[in-house]
C-alpha cells in the first residue's frame, strides 16, 4: 500500500503558511501597540563620558526613559561634551530636572540619570536659536569624589602631623608617667 502524497497541496499549505507567519510579523512590529514617541533634548557635560555610549539608556528616576542618540564634542565649546537623548513623551522634564552621568554596576556601563524637578516647575522649553531643550547637567558621583578626595587626604595629613607633634618623646613619657601615677 503506498500512500499518495498531493504535492499541490502541500504546496499550497506552506505558502499559506509562511504568507501567514509573515503577515503576523508585519502586524506585530507595525507598531501602533509597541512604538513611542520621543522628545529630542541635549544636554552638555563638563566631564568624561566614558562608558556612555550612543544608545545608552536614560533614565528618570531609575526607569528607563529612552536612550543617548548622538555623543559629540560641543561645536561652540571643546571642553563640553554634547549629548543628544530622546525621551519618551510625558516624562516630566522641567526646568530646575538635571542630568547626571551615572555607572551601574561593576561592569561601568553608564547611563544618564534624570532627576525631578519641582512638581510645580513648568515644562522644559527650547530658548531662541537652540534646536532641542538643553537640560542642565550636575556632577557625577565620580566627579565630586575626584574633587573631594584630595581635600580629605589633605586634612588626613594635617591631623597626622598634629598627632605627631602632639606625641612627641616627651609627652609620650609625660602620658606614660601619669597612667603610673593613676595605676598607684
Amino acid at each position: 500500500m503506498e500512500s499518495r502524497v498531493s504535492f499541490a497541496a502541500v504546496g499550497a499549505f506552506v505558502i499559506f503558511l509562511t504568507t501567514a507567519l509573515v503577515a503576523g510579523f508585519l502586524w506585530l512590529s507595525s507598531g501602533k501597540y509597541y512604538r513611542k514617541t520621543y522628545d529630542t533634548y541635549q544636554t552638555y557635560m563638563a566631564e568624561s563620558v566614558a562608558g556612555l555610549n550612543p544608545s545608552s539608556s536614560v533614565l528618570y528616576r531609575g526607569v528607563n526613559v529612552g536612550r543617548v542618540r548622538a555623543i559629540a564634542l560641543a561645536p561652540d565649546n571643546v571642553e563640553l561634551v554634547q549629548l543628544t537623548l530622546d525621551i519618551e513623551r510625558g516624562t516630566p522634564v522641567k526646568v530646575d530636572t538635571i542630568a547626571t552621568l551615572q555607572t551601574q554596576g561593576l561592569t561601568g556601563i553608564a547611563v544618564v540619570e534624570l532627576t525631578a524637578g519641582q512638581r510645580e516647575s513648568p515644562p522644559l522649553q527650547a530658548r531662541p536659536g537652540e534646536p532641542y531643550p538643553v537640560i542642565t547637567a550636575g556632577e557625577s558621583l565620580y566627579s565630586r569624589l575626584e574633587t573631594s578626595i584630595p581635600n580629605l587626604l589633605a586634612s588626613l595629613n594635617r591631623t597626622s602631623d598634629s598627632l605627631n607633634a602632639l606625641l612627641d618623646g616627651e609627652n609620650r613619657a609625660a602620658v606614660k608617667k601619669t597612667i603610673a601615677d593613676l595605676e598607684v
